[in-house]
């Protein structure tokens, strides 16, 4: 793997999570109008997100040091995938909550694989500046 690719797929993997709160936060006020709801209200799809996001972070690590990282990344990138579907065609807060949450769920799965294998790329192909890399890749996102 070049150092290229790494680096692309690293940051790419490390962007999901704060690119689902990037893109997520310009939108609140449309999405408090389109769900008849207030801002309040709306934010508690970001506070579900977040705490769910940390938490789920703590199982995965584990998970993907006994089975591996690809399984782990395929779910959870999975989960993200069908959960912003849900997301975006939410009929009313309570159901973009619940698919918010499943996104925090999901979102983590990729920093956290992201982080376990830029340690374990920058021993195996001996590049030290690819573990510098990843935290500036999250950056434009």
């Amino acid at each position: 793997m070049t150092m290229f690719r790494a680096a692309l797929v690293l940051g790419l993997l490390s962007a999901v999570g704060p690119f689902a709160i990037d893109m997520y936060l310009p939108a609140m006020p449309a999405i408090a109008e389109d769900l008849r709801v207030d801002a309040a209200a709306v934010q508690l799809t970001l506070t579900v997100y977040f705490i769910l996001f940390g938490i789920a972070q703590l199982f995965y690590g584990p998970w993907a040091d006994q089975v591996g990282r690809k399984i782990p990344i395929y779910f959870g990138v999975g989960i993200f995938s069908v959960a912003s579907i849900g997301c975006a065609w939410a009929p009313t807060l309570d159901w973009l909550v619940a698919f918010r949450a499943l996104q925090g769920i999901g979102g983590a799965v990729p920093m956290v694989a992201a982080i376990t294998l830029c340690a374990l790329l920058s021993l195996i192909i001996s590049i030290p500046t690819l573990r510098a890399l990843q935290p500036a890749s999250n950056k434009p996102a």
